[in-house]
Parts: structure tokens; C-alpha cells; sequence
């Protein structure tokens, strides 16, 4: 606790030059040409201050005080990763209705580093963004800390989160997952895979796994029946993980995949190993990227609102006043959508 009320105090007052300085060991001055010309400041001296800078929650002044004083319309995303494009279509949608009302956008990725995350926020307020956009509701608690102490809005996007202080647009990842179990329990499925993203630091992930398996297991499933493997979202991980789970449960027939990006990776393997989908495994995709309805077959998946995310969270930042918004929870809809990789279980 005391470590918290430490950090409170230090954003509370403004960090300056001067508090950078002390913390890093050396003079205002050089604190000063690391931030205007780190060219001609020694490597380590760089680091020393670097460090200072993400320490105190450092932001220039002049930023600051534009903050303070009037709207920027100038707009911060930080969004996991752009490798795909389900959160290319949440910008687009962001981009447009925010350009539409006269504001800019700023983005960068993650990778999924809530560290990483942080120093981009810091980068962002900086620039003097008014609000900043994130994914999820997993964050340090220093990136909040920070945009408070700014008066910097926030909303966050993709995960719905009950008590959240901070404005929350998207969509139920748990409800979405339990949709997809329902519907395999339906066409008589009994042993299942599931092919998840990485849950560390993802709550949507880990909400993902939960609904899936829970929703089996309150309709019968046991524990043994269900069997989860976690890989990034890229192609050749589903297919290295399809073949994970073939190899510890060959009955398994039917895949729930917590993107299409890896749905289409276990299809992949499937075919590699001469198992037809969907006569003897059903796989379901999450996301709805345009590729899932033209790949042989065509994917059945969870469509997920990404552009009606954007727009709504770009009017929700037009209509709010940097610092004095009253959190929101705005809910939009997950619908399933059934094509060819879903079938009925084959006899056992």
C-alpha cells in the first residue's frame, strides 16, 4: 500500500525535469538533451533516464498544459497487434467516425506487452492526446494512473467488465464461447479441443476458454472431455496445436478456436493428415475476418463487430470532455455464423 500511495503522490504533483534529473543521477540539462537531442547523450546515461522517465510518469509540459487548458482532438489507440485484421477493421471504423467530427487518430501496437503498452501511453500523452483507446481491460495499473493524472479519457474496447471505472465498448467474450459449445453440443459432439489464445495477459482469451469449457461442463461434458491448448494468433500455431491435439486425444471431434487465424491453421492440419472436416471434426473460428467464408470449406465462425466498435467508440469520445466522463458499458452483439465446417458428430 505504501508503494501506491507513493506513486499517487509523485503523478499528483507534475513530475518535472528537475524530479527526472534526481532519480536518474545526473543535470536538468541533460535530461533535457536526451529528450530533444538523444543523439549526443551517452547510451548509458539514456538508459539512466529512460528509466527515470517511466519511474515518475514523466510527460512535457507542454502537453500537459494543452491538456489542461483545451481539446487536442487528437486521438491515441493502442491495440495488441495489426498482423490480422479484425482490429484493422475496428481502426477503420474508429478513424472514420472520429475524422468525420474533426478529431486524428494516433495508433501503435503492443504485442500484447502490457509493459510496452505503457510506454506507448506515455509516448501518447506526450503528444497531447485527449483520449486513449485500448483493447481489453487488462493494463497496469500505472497506464491509469498516468491518464488520470493527464485528465486523459479512456475507453476500452472488445471486453465488457463489471465494476470497470473506465468506459468499456464491445462485447461478451464468455457469453460468445459458450454460443460456440452450445452449438457443437447440439450436433452431438462429446469430445472436444479447443485452440486458445494466449491467456497471459489477455483477458478476452482467458474469458474465451472459460465460457467454452464451462458452458460443456454444466451440459454434461467432464473435464477429460474437454482439452484446451493456448497458441499466438498465427496460422502455422493452429496447425501446430490441431496436431497437439490429435496427438493427446485422436477421438476428438470437434475444435473450438478462439480466432479464425487459428481455426484456419487446424483445418490445415486436419487436411495434412487426411481428416475430413466436417464429416469426422467440426471446427468453429472466432472473429469473422473476410478469408472465413472463402476458405475450402468455408469457415463457420463467431462474428464479432469490429467496425461497429470503432464508430461507436469514436462517437462515445466526441460526445465526452477529457477527464469529467462518466464510465459506460456498451454492449454490442456476437452472433454465430454457420457454414461449412460444422456438422453433425460422426458414430462412435
Amino acid at each position: 500500500m505504501a508503494g501506491k500511495a507513493t506513486q499517487a503522490e509523485t503523478l499528483a504533483k507534475r513530475v518535472s525535469i528537475a524530479d527526472v534529473a534526481k532519480l536518474a543521477g545526473c543535470a536538468p540539462a541533460t535530461v533535457s538533451r536526451r529528450l530533444n537531442n538523444p543523439e549526443i547523450v551517452s547510451p548509458s546515461v539514456v538508459e539512466s533516464i529512460d528509466h527515470a522517465i517511466q519511474a515518475l510518469g514523466y510527460v512535457r509540459n507542454g502537453s500537459a498544459r494543452q491538456l489542461r487548458s483545451s481539446r487536442s482532438h487528437l486521438v491515441g489507440a493502442i491495440i495488441p497487434t495489426i498482423r490480422h485484421s479484425i482490429y484493422a477493421e475496428m481502426l477503420a471504423g474508429l478513424q472514420q467516425s472520429l475524422e468525420r467530427n474533426g478529431f486524428a487518430l494516433i495508433y501503435s501496437t503492443s504485442e500484447y506487452d502490457l509493459d510496452e503498452e505503457y510506454k506507448q501511453a506515455l509516448t501518447l500523452v506526450e503528444r497531447g492526446i485527449e483520449a486513449l483507446v485500448l483493447v481489453g481491460t487488462r493494463h497496469r495499473s500505472k497506464t491509469f494512473d498516468l491518464l488520470n493524472t493527464h485528465n486523459v479519457s479512456c475507453a476500452v474496447t472488445y471486453a465488457l467488465q463489471k465494476d470497470f471505472n473506465y468506459t468499456s465498448i464491445g462485447f461478451d467474450n464468455y457469453r460468445a464461447a459458450a454460443l460456440a459449445a452450445r452449438r457443437l453440443w447440439a450436433l452431438g459432439h462429446r469430445t472436444f479441443g479447443m485452440i486458445a489464445g494466449i491467456t497471459t495477459n489477455n483477458d478476452r482469451a482467458q474469458a474465451r476458454v472459460a465460457g467454452f469449457t464451462d458452458t460443456l461442463l454444466g451440459l454434461g461434458a467432464t473435464r477429460d472431455d474437454v482439452i484446451v491448448r493456448e497458441a499466438p494468433y498465427q496460422i502455422g500455431a493452429g496447425r501446430q496445436m490441431m496436431a497437439s491435439l490429435l496427438a493427446a486425444a485422436p477421438q476428438i471431434s470437434a475444435v473450438f478456436c478462439g480466432s479464425d487465424v487459428l481455426a484456419i491453421g487446424a483445418m490445415s492440419e486436419l487436411r495434412s493428415q487426411g481428416i475430413s472436416v466436417p464429416d469426422r471434426c467440426s471446427i468453429i473460428g472466432f472473429d469473422n475476418l473476410e478469408i472465413a467464408a472463402y476458405v475450402d470449406p468455408p469457415l463457420s465462425t463467431l462474428n464479432v463487430p469490429a467496425y461497429e466498435m470503432g464508430v461507436e467508440t469514436g462517437e462515445w469520445v466526441v460526445r465526452s470532455e477529457p477527464g469529467k466522463v462518466i464510465p459506460r458499458k456498451v454492449e454490442l452483439d456476437v452472433e454465430y455464423v454457420e457454414r461449412g465446417t460444422t456438422a453433425k458428430a460422426p458414430p462412435r
